[in-house]
């Protein structure tokens, strides 16, 4: 089984980029890692390709947060792989090698991961998603587990195809004002020719921890799964496994700069 993991920058420099590119490096993932890149200088090409990343070059002809997804998807009817480990670049850290927790559970063909708070729970996702899908989201949305489109995992075909779907749902949305990629992931992984695909994966399993939610939310939101356990700038699960991810770690202050100090 052939893994890749996929990230999009633009306009970012080394130092910005330091943590991820470092823990995934560490973390002794042996697949091939894929940089879909726009506007970057060379010290940051020189820095990736350095580090065993394959470079694709591309312009930006509409913001970033959507073309990605266009992109990539083209970019994915060429490439050959098997699975696709897709993240955020600026707020994720890699832990462990995510390929031994996802040969042990990868069960279906798409990967959703829990962000452990209801929809409607989450005041940025009630007028992200309230606002850009509002008939969507009164029939059903608003009452489901909110999953995040900053990391995605799944079958290459599968995925592929579920990025153009995200393009498309977020040109067409009842508020342009909006960023819609996530609004638009959350209605489609629920619609029946996807959702019979996707795995919905809580944290407690042990992939990923969303921080952005069950950390810096933890006091005053009604998260649905526990604080993780955060000993020795390592984050954990109450079993006591590390998480092969931790998105969103720049969300806490102190965090951040512990968690940068590792990769300097």
């Amino acid at each position: 089984m052939k893994y890749t993991i996929v990230g999009c920058i633009t306009k970012y420099g080394v130092d910005t980029i330091r943590p991820y590119a470092e823990s995934v490096e560490r973390s002794g993932f042996k697949g091939d890692k894929l940089m879909l890149v726009y506007e970057i200088s060379d010290e940051v090409i020189e820095y990736l390709t350095k580090k065993g990343w394959i470079i694709v070059q591309s312009e930006l002809q509409e913001h970033i947060i959507l073309q990605r997804f266009r992109d990539i998807y083209a970019l994915l009817h060429q490439y050959e792989t098997d699975v696709i480990i897709w993240t955020d670049v600026k707020d994720i850290i890699f832990q462990k090698d995510p390929t031994v927790w996802l040969e042990k559970y990868m069960k279906k063909d798409i990967l959703a991961f829990s962000e452990c708070i209801i929809m409607k729970n989450e005041p940025w996702t009630c007028v992200n998603s309230g606002t850009t899908f509002p008939m969507e989201w009164e029939l059903f949305t608003k009452n489901e587990i909110s999953h995040c489109a900053g990391i995605i995992a799944g079958k290459k075909n599968a995925i592929r195809d579920l990025f153009i779907e995200i393009y498309r749902w977020s040109k067409t949305t009842a508020n342009p004002e909006q960023l819609s990629d996530q609004a638009a992931y959350n209605v489609l992984i629920r619609l029946d020719h996807f959702k019979k695909s996707v795995q919905f994966v809580k944290q407690e399993e042990g992939f990923v921890t969303q921080l952005g939610t069950t950390w810096v939310m933890k006091d005053y939101a009604p998260i649905l799964e526990p604080t993780p356990i955060y000993e020795n700038t390592k984050f954990y699960n109450q079993k006591g496994e590390e998480f092969a991810i931790v998105h969103q770690y720049d969300r806490d202050p102190q965090i951040n700069i512990e968690i940068k100090n590792l990769y300097k």
